[in-house]
């Protein structure tokens, strides 16, 4: 009778004691369908906001992620975040709260990158806060600060620092790669910035790495996952895979030998929720006694009591349900975007005084990148309204344009250093 009354009195308890395996098991799926028994509309739990919200219409664009360290500034990248929660806040409110959020529409934000930009095969430095664990850890805490805002029980949106661990490269292997470091490097270089996300940014969420340390996949590590994480530093939200990352214990790393068994490993070495669908093997994994229904409720039970906190389901409510769409890229927060990008720039060298320019001077803007807005945008962005450093200098001058330098040619069998590298699922 006690267990029933307390049963009833935890809407997600209940949730999910009224649940089959496929029921559990889809929900703990990125792209989780709705379930009418249970009153939950559809929701896909990836959206981005590294460096502004992304990918989901008009947004404030910010620096990336390697120009806000630039600044050494963590209050300013705590406004940051916050202007990136308020605008992730004002598209999700434009719809009904029962309204199904497809990829990139709901409120759990898989940002910062906080991996330690140590190689830069690793391919995606831009979005890390460079080689430092002590600036990264210092602006990791803003940023998740920003985004998940003063109160933890309603937070505004829910942050996930990325890729847990020792995630920097190479690029070409980094679905497989298995990592070796000394206990002193992984204590000194790799993991301090997440200790810091964790103890201090208190984040709600967190990513872990494709990779694998010391021959375990990381999303299926448990002394990573679950010792060092949960025990160590007493982290009580919810983790998710990088995307794929769980069927890639099976298919990359050969952990184990096929989608329920990778399955299992991840639930068991604490990895709540699958970007992917390789969790879609729970069901054959449990009748298989390689996992227990339990610890995938233990699972589920993180995740469902996330949207709970974020006031989308189960009855929970959330102080940031009114924010408008008058909130999307303001003036302030342009205002704020300028100061970041102006705050970004370290000038190294002013050889013969050259600046600040002088009146009438004629500027040349030479590079491949000269009149390319995809390049400087970076990744993960939202599409704004920005002009390219030729179109800018054009436009503020009374020169004539002059023509952009022609574009290095690239071939899938180029090597030249400007040349892009093939796109990943990488998250």
């Amino acid at each position: 009778m006690i267990w029933l009354l307390l049963a009833s009195a935890d809407p997600v308890a209940t949730a999910v004691a009224t649940m089959s395996m496929e029921e559990k098991a889809a929900q703990l799926q990125s792209t989780a369908p709705a379930d009418a028994k249970l009153g939950l509309p559809a929701y896909d739990w990836w959206n981005e906001g590294l460096h502004g919200l992304a990918r989901n219409g008009h947004a404030t664009v910010f620096p990336q992620a390697i120009g806000m360290a630039a600044t050494w500034d963590p209050v300013l990248v705590r406004k940051i975040g916050d202007v990136v929660a308020t605008e992730a806040r004002a598209r999700f409110n434009a719809k009904p709260a029962n309204a199904d959020r497809r990829i990139y529409e709901g409120l759990t934000i898989w940002s910062p990158n906080i991996n330690i930009f140590r190689d830069p095969a690793g391919g995606r430095g831009q979005e890390t806060y460079g080689e430092d664990p002590y600036l990264t850890g210092r602006l990791g805490v803003a940023f998740i600060g920003g985004l998940q805002g003063p109160d933890p029980l309603h937070p505004k949106v829910v942050a996930t620092p990325k890729h847990f661990a020792v995630h920097s490269g190479p690029e070409a292997g980094r679905d497989s790669f298995d990592v070796d470091p000394s206990p002193q490097d992984l204590e000194a270089t790799y993991l301090p910035a997440f200790r810091l996300a964790v103890t201090e940014g208190k984040a709600l969420s967190l990513m872990c790495a494709y990779n694998s340390i010391h021959g375990v996949p990381a999303c299926a590590s448990s002394p990573l996952m679950v010792d060092r994480l949960r025990r160590d530093w007493g982290f009580t939200g919810f983790t998710v895979s990088d995307c794929d990352a769980v069927g890639n214990i099976s298919t990359y790393h050969h952990y184990r030998l096929d989608t329920p068994g990778a399955a299992a490993a991840a639930i068991r070495g604490g990895t709540d929720l699958n970007c992917g669908t390789a969790y879609a093997g729970l069901p054959a994994a449990v009748r298989q006694g390689l996992v227990s229904e339990a610890e995938v409720d233990t699972a589920l039970t993180r995740a469902f009591r996330a949207r709970r906190a974020l006031g989308i389901a189960f009855g929970g409510d959330s102080p940031w349900s009114k924010i408008g769409t008058d909130q999307v890229d303001t003036p302030a927060h342009r205002a704020l975007a300028l100061e970041a990008a102006r705050k970004s720039i370290v000038l190294l060298k002013n050889d013969a005084s050259r600046l600040p320019l002088k009146t009438g001077s004629r500027i040349a803007v030479i590079g491949t990148n000269a009149d390319d807005i995809g390049v400087l945008q970076g990744n993960y962005h939202a599409p704004p309204s920005p002009r390219s450093p030729r179109s800018t200098v054009s436009a503020s001058s009374s020169v004539p344009p002059m023509s952009a330098m022609p574009r290095a040619r690239c071939s899938p069998t180029a090597r030249r250093w400007w040349c892009p590298r093939p796109s990943s699922h990488r998250v």
